[in-house]
């Protein structure tokens, strides 16, 4: 352990956040980076802070904490309130043969179970592992931080376990907690054999902070109820991330009988962090995510990464970072690393997701100059198919863009009819399309921003609470976006490479 000095940034809950950071509202110049933080302000409160690392049963990676007050594996003890809450699994380590779960319960609770098995009754009659039904436990851990002011203080008790060694696309059945004290039941499934040219579906959105109208539980049960095998979410999940009040909400949100909870038990949910988020520990200790520390990486891993899914590849990347330099550094080195290593004849599908814009068109955040001239390049080199962005509260499209002007503003690409790329030989050769497409599905509860389609890189735009579906079947894609409150369609493209 070390002994450290916790800081409250007061002023700087996220980076360079507000719904006006100050930025041009036009497509012209893009802006350099993200904006300073101001000075932090230090409650002179003292805690040991420690890092637990573990290889679960059955896995082979490496599970590691962010820096927090207490961490170890689960035990035996049972609070007051033990039962399970914001339960939400992720992908492990591989999406076809493993998954994970994180919940909270009350702070004395430290038991962290999870059983599981193929029977739905089995698993519902179980209090314990049986013939049917395996378990598996998991690690615990607490953190300090504000609950519902700036100077108030609450520890939080997490916990997470990783189940492997699984059957790809096969749906499991299984319960957290503890003995006496389990979750209800919930459903998962694995993803496809990695390359599997079966149909699957994935959602796409970000920015649910604020929660906006109620919106953020309404399109849960909408993405539930349209059959995502997989949800990408391209950061700010709440406004302060250092007020636990926020992200209580997140995970409580309800409509009716319905919680959020319900969606998220089921369909494996992938973050990017924002700047609302910011790599705070309440981020970093209640998401699950694939663990493989690169040079100059923070967050024990968690700052970046990718994973497969059927015969797609997506890199996670953070654009929100302490230093402007690990953008365009050791992001940019991992990010070139990670796509050379890609087979496209496995995963001829490439996806990127994180938080600010490449591209938008007359909204509150300009786009990203920064961000263009570091990573751009990379996707082009690459043909990365699509990235999902955040940050601007509206629904875009761009049309394909590959290259960039001596002024750093993007080349449209060869495009079709519909503003799809196109390909020099569609079902077959390498499948790489003409441009990259931007798209921003970045208004899952936030307040939302003007935008417009004016500008020469943009193929569609409204400023409407909305998320994106994605359809994936073999060397075709279907993208169909929503208005969250009307249900419409407000965008739709398919094409085939």
């Amino acid at each position: 352990m070390r002994r450290v000095t916790l800081l409250l940034l007061a002023a700087s809950l996220f980076t360079g956040c507000g719904d006006d950071d100050g930025a041009s509202p036009d497509s012209g110049p893009a802006d350099a980076g993200v904006d300073a933080a101001p000075a932090p302000r230090d409650l002179g409160q003292e805690r040991e802070l420690t890092v637990f690392d573990y290889v679960p049963e059955g896995c082979s990676g490496t599970v590691r904490t962010p820096e927090v007050v207490e961490a170890g594996m689960g035990g035996e003890t049972l609070g007051a309130a033990p039962t399970p809450d914001h339960v939400h699994v992720a992908i492990g380590e591989e999406a076809s043969t493993t998954f994970a779960v994180n919940w909270h319960t009350d702070l004395a609770t430290d038991v962290t179970q999870i059983l599981y098995g193929l029977d739905e009754d089995a698993v519902d009659a179980a209090d314990g592992a049986t013939d049917e039904v395996a378990v598996r436990s998991g690690h615990t851990l607490v953190y300090e931080t504000r609950y519902e002011t700036l100077t108030d203080s609450l520890d939080v008790r997490i916990h997470e376990v990783h189940v492997c060694g699984l059957e790809p696309s096969t749906t499991y059945y299984y319960k957290v907690g503890g003995p006496g004290a389990w979750s209800e039941t919930f459903d998962v499934a694995t993803a496809p054999v990695l390359g599997s040219t079966e149909p699957w579906t994935f959602a796409a959105s970000g920015d649910s902070r604020n929660n906006t109208a109620g919106v953020w539980q309404l399109a849960q049960r909408q993405i539930l109820e349209a059959g995502a095998d997989l949800h990408v979410f391209s950061g700010d999940a709440v406004n302060l991330s250092a007020l636990q009040t926020e992200w209580d909400a997140f995970f409580e949100a309800r409509e009716g009988d319905f919680q959020v909870q319900d969606a998220l038990a089921r369909i494996p949910f992938m973050v990017s962090n924002g700047n609302h988020d910011n790599l705070r520990v309440n981020y970093l200790a209640q998401f699950a995510m694939p663990q493989d520390i690169s040079e100059g990486e923070g967050g024990q891993g968690e700052e970046w990464y990718s994973f497969d899914y059927a015969n797609a590849h997506f890199v996670v990347l953070n654009d929100t970072v302490e230093d402007d330099a690990t953008i365009s550094g050791p992001e940019a080195d991992w990010l070139r690393a990670d796509l050379a290593a890609v087979d496209r004849d496995v995963t001829p599908w490439v996806f990127a997701v994180h938080h600010r814009n490449l591209y938008t068109c007359m909204s509150s955040h300009s786009p990203s100059g920064q961000l263009r001239t570091a990573w751009q390049p990379i996707y082009d080199e690459f043909a990365v198919d699509v990235v999902f962005q955040g940050h601007n509260h509206v629904y875009e499209r761009s049309r394909p863009i590959r290259g960039l002007t001596a002024t750093n503003e993007g080349v449209v690409a060869a495009e079709g009819a519909g503003g799809e790329p196109t390909f020099e030989a569609p079902g077959g050769g390498s499948g790489e399309p003409s441009g990259t497409l931007y798209f921003t599905a970045a208004a899952i509860g936030a307040p939302l921003y003007e935008v417009s389609d004016a500008c020469p890189t943009t193929r569609a735009a409204q400023g409407v609470a909305n998320y994106l579906m994605v359809d994936v079947d073999d060397r075709s894609i279907t993208f169909t976006a929503r208005n969250i409150e009307t249900g419409a369609v407000i965008d739709e493209l398919t094409y085939s490479k």
